[in-house]
C-alpha cells in the first residue's frame, strides 16, 4: 500500500521544508547541549596547554 494521504507537489515541499528544519533544530539543540558539556574540560585542556607552553619559553 502506498501512500494513504495524497499531496500535491507545493505541498509535499512545504512538508519536507518543515522536516529538514524540525531535523535540524534537534540536531543543534544536540551540538549546543554537548559544547556545554565538553565546554569545562576544553577550557581546562586550553588552560593546561598554555600553562605547558609558557613554562617551556622559561
Amino acid at each position: 500500500m502506498r501512500g494513504l494521504l495524497r499531496f500535491t507537489p507545493e505541498q509535499r515541499a512545504k512538508i519536507d521544508a518543515g522536516l529538514v528544519r524540525i531535523f535540524a533544530e534537534r540536531e543543534a539543540r544536540e551540538w549546543e547541549a554537548a559544547i556545554w558539556r565538553a565546554a569545562p574540560v576544553l577550557v581546562q585542556c586550553a588552560a593546561e596547554q598554555l600553562i605547558h607552553h609558557k613554562e617551556a619559553q622559561q
